[in-house]
């Protein structure tokens, strides 16, 4: 199997002794991400580069953006602040939730009162919304001169339009509280047969073993998940290419059924939270973090903001498949990140951003409290979570990682947002559909969809 993009970039920023001296679980020591003396010297060189702080003198701008709630972290927040009190630039951001967050970026971008710029997933995005007819070309600025990866964020067209905070793809799993496992005498489960002896366990301690919330972004991920790790790379290209021409439909494949049956399984057994229909996704986040829930499926984001909770908590995290053998850890292809109105009338003030937010001086802000892989040459990632080096010495490195499902189907993010994921909440919640009447509800939703999109041969 390939070397992901995560290996390549952990290669370069993780020594393998390092990595190697924290692999045993429950250890609080973490892997410092180095810097050689090259990166240390660009990293002063872009410092003093930074344009001179002269907040006083200078006229305020009011910039405007719209970001998701799950990704308005402190550390951002941190970089907006500094932005204002040394460059009089303010960024009146609107937080949305990350299930509005796709039709509000619809809506504006077709009314013509866009914000200045626009927080989501890059460059998923460009697969979405046309880059060329809405975003600004950032090709050529200085900062993607500091890019680590930058066909991260290149768009077909062989353009950039994104500016990226991570260098790595997030990796989805199990985040969970070890006290509890610990507590209910619980290992961590190889298989999902054992996934399910321990959520027997745990409930049986009087712990809920699996939080989930109302928010449809969030069950999606267990789906897209083991989507990809049932049909593997190959059989999920396969799939899109046929699917995508109309020549298979999403009910005939089987193991869609099987996955969402398993899910719903989790509920039918009493191993999710009863509420989950009302839950939110900072609920899941405080369940985690203080130990009223063993664990929440999500990507390895969550597991940052569990400890920016509980400072305390023991987090580990663990991957799982639904299929026997098939002992593998997928991945977001798409980094946070940030794209520009193109018809901005701040554009010139939105490109100054950037290229501040892509210096150490400001960069460093956002990896403070969550350690992670920057996207840009000089910035200090911080330390690498033991969870997270775990799973970079037992997955990353061993080539047992492949891309989401979904990442084969971007195109029709549109269409889950609004429908399938929608029923993944609704399925358990209703009690009224297994995983084939989910799927089969979805296929005529997507005929309907293709049929509305012009899309040939439907």
């Amino acid at each position: 199997m390939k070397k992901s993009v995560f290996a390549i970039a952990a290669a370069c920023m993780v020594t393998v002794g390092a990595l190697a001296g924290c692999g045993g679980q429950g250890k609080d020591t973490a892997a410092e991400v180095p810097q050689t003396e090259s990166v240390k010297a660009e990293a002063s060189k872009e410092q003093q580069e930074t344009p001179a702080k002269e907040a006083g003198s200078k006229e305020k701008v009011v910039v405007t953006a719209l970001i998701q709630q799950s990704r308005n972290f402190e550390g951002l927040q941190k970089m907006i602040q500094k932005l204002e009190e040394e460059e009089n630039i303010k960024i009146d951001a609107q937080i949305v939730p990350d299930d509005e967050s796709l039709n509000m970026i619809k809506m504006k971008l077709n009314s013509g009162e866009c914000p200045d710029i626009i927080d989501y997933n890059v460059p998923a995005v460009y697969d979405i919304i046309d880059p060329a007819s809405n975003f600004a070309d950032m090709t050529g600025e200085a900062w993607t001169d500091r890019l680590v990866i930058p066909g991260n964020v290149t768009a077909k067209d062989g353009k950039i339009y994104g500016f990226p905070f991570l260098s790595v793809p997030g990796l989805h799993g199990f985040i969970y509280n070890k006290d509890v496992f610990d507590k209910a005498g619980v290992e961590v489960p190889a298989t999902w047969d054992e996934l399910l002896a321990a959520c027997e366990k745990i409930k049986e301690s009087g712990t809920t073993p699996i939080f989930m919330p109302k928010d449809t972004w969030v069950p999606q991920i267990l789906m897209t998940d083991n989507f990809a790790k049932i049909l593997g790379a190959d059989g999920c290209k396969d799939f899109a290419d046929k699917i995508l021409k109309n020549e298979t439909k999403w009910s005939d494949v089987p193991e869609f059924a099987e996955v969402l049956d398993k899910y719903l399984e989790l509920y039918q057994k009493g191993y999710v939270n009863s509420n989950f229909a009302s839950a939110t996704y900072d609920d899941a986040i405080a369940a985690v973090a203080d130990g009223t829930a063993a664990m929440h499926f999500n990507g390895d984001f969550f597991a940052t903001s569990v400890l920016e909770a509980n400072p305390e908590a023991q987090i580990g995290m663990f991957p799982i498949s639904m299929k026997e053998g098939a002992d593998v850890i997928t991945e977001n292809m798409s980094s946070a990140g940030f794209v520009a109105y193109k018809n901005s009338e701040n554009l010139d003030v939105v490109k100054k951003i950037f290229d501040l937010w892509s210096t150490p001086e400001y960069a460093n802000l956002y990896f403070a409290d969550r350690p992670a892989f920057p996207a840009f040459q000089g910035v200090d990632g911080g330390k690498v979570p033991d969870y997270l080096a775990e799973i970079n010495e037992n997955y990353i490195k061993e080539g047992k990682a492949i891309p989401e499902f979904n990442y084969y189907v971007m195109t029709l993010n549109p269409l889950f947002e609004s429908s399938l994921y929608v029923y993944y909440v609704d399925a358990p919640a209703k009690g009224t559909m297994d995983g084939k009447a989910v799927m089969e509800k979805f296929q005529k939703d997507y005929e309907q969809y293709m049929k509305d999109q012009g899309a040939e041969g439907f």
